[in-house]
């Protein structure tokens, strides 16, 4: 993990690794946090520690909201959020948002792939 120096990091990074089946991977520049291969969490390596993530739909709005949220880049369209994490009260947010992209990503059903 390049860089990183954020306080929050480890703890995050912990509760990233102790859901059931996850396996973390360093790729764009991140930590990723994965669950069958498909990724849940993504730690950026610079600081302010940012982690992006998937919330559940009905809660997207509610999210945004915050002011440590935004869309996330590049996979915002797909409802990925973005919370940057400089103080204890975003990096409690956090492990909550880290909860349930874990649970969503984890119980999606893998698509058939065409051939």
């Amino acid at each position: 993990m390049p860089g990183n120096k954020s306080r929050y990091y480890p703890r995050i990074r912990r509760w990233c690794n102790s859901q059931e089946n996850s396996t973390e991977v360093y790729q764009w520049d991140c930590n990723v946090f994965k669950v069958r291969d498909k990724v849940f969490a993504i730690c950026s390596s610079e600081k302010p520690l940012a982690i992006t993530l998937k919330p559940k739909r009905e809660n997207l709005d509610a999210y945004l909201y915050h002011p440590a949220i935004d869309i996330a880049r590049y996979v915002g369209r797909y409802g990925w959020v973005t919370i940057t994490i400089e103080d204890k009260d975003t990096a409690h947010l956090a492990l909550s948002l880290v909860m349930e992209s874990y649970e969503l990503i984890s119980t999606q059903k893998r698509k058939k792939r065409k051939r």
